[in-house]
């Protein structure tokens, strides 16, 4: 991913949270993209997915359900490995502030009309508390279903940096707007399980989990589901792990790490192109669940 695809965040009340742009929701505690390989393989039931559990690096554990409330915020008490901050949506037409213009408008000079542009959840608007904050919200229509709709734009003059388009994510760490590492090991996090829906045809959902020391060139490491179905990524970059996080580009031995122990958030990306525009009608992702390990 180039420079603009950071961990993105926006604000919550009068205050803003890192350097993204974002939509994102509030709660009781307010809380706050690039190629890879792809790891999906037909599983037994016939959809696409990962490879079946048996498979090389297969993440095994008890599954901890990560379920919002109907603002699509996880309090502290909503879990029981420690993950706090709210669902969010991010474009290149968002600002930090979780509201237009963004980047592709303001650093990238590019026109509104051929900027990505989001539908749903819906931007941040005006606070009513009297501060000139902005908060926003994201619904769900089922419990735990949190979906994306809106166009990724066609890149020009292979701006990628200002024309990334389009996704949703998840702070693990984030209260009162300040985004956090949260130390999936000492909370026995081994890997993430959840499902994808409404992949546009010729489109794929880069899986990103950024870490402190990838958010200057936004090279998180991640998995790429190119097809609908069940996904399990493992905390891991061994070789030969069939679930493990790939480098954002070929390698060049220039990316730092993957730190299990700083993960900022999880993020799902509809990335762009410079042939054509993507319209994503209703992305989601459901049953989102942490892995826990012995």
């Amino acid at each position: 991913m180039s420079l603009g695809l950071v961990s993105l965040a926006a604000c919550l009340s009068s205050s803003s949270a890192g350097d993204d742009a974002g939509t994102q929701a509030s709660g009781d505690d307010s809380a706050s993209p690039a190629p890879t390989s792809t790891a999906t393989s037909p599983t037994g039931t016939g959809t696409t997915g990962n490879p079946p559990p048996g498979e090389a690096g297969a993440t095994s554990g008890t599954a901890v359900p990560l379920l919002p409330d109907p603002n699509g915020y996880l309090g502290p008490s909503s879990n029981s490995v420690g993950i706090q901050g709210a669902w969010y949506a991010f474009g290149d037409d968002l600002g930090t502030n979780g509201a237009p213009p963004g980047v592709c408008e303001t650093k990238g000079m590019h026109p509104t009309s051929a900027c990505s542009t989001i539908t749903f959840p819906p931007p941040a608007s005006a606070s009513d508390a009297g501060d000139g904050g902005l908060t926003s919200t994201f619904t769900q229509s089922t419990p735990g279903t949190m979906c994306l709709s809106g166009t990724a734009a066609k890149v020009l003059a292979s701006d990628y940096s200002n024309m990334f388009g389009i996704g949703i994510g998840l702070d693990f760490n984030n209260s009162g707007g300040a985004k956090l590492p949260y130390d999936a090991t000492a909370n026995h996090v081994v890997g993430f399980s959840f499902s994808v829906s409404g992949i546009p045809t010729g489109a794929s959902v880069r899986v990103e989990l950024p870490i402190p020391a990838t958010d200057t060139s936004g090279d998180a490491w991640s998995l790429t589901a190119s097809a609908d179905g069940a996904y399990t990524v493992d905390l891991s970059t061994a070789t030969g792990d069939l679930h493990g996080l790939k480098p954002a580009f070929t390698p060049t031995g220039t990316q730092p790490a993957f730190d299990a122990t700083k993960i900022e958030s999880i993020q799902f990306q509809i990335p762009t192109n410079t042939a054509a525009a993507i319209t994503v009608p209703k992305l989601c992702v459901s049953n989102f669940q942490a892995i826990v390990g012995p």
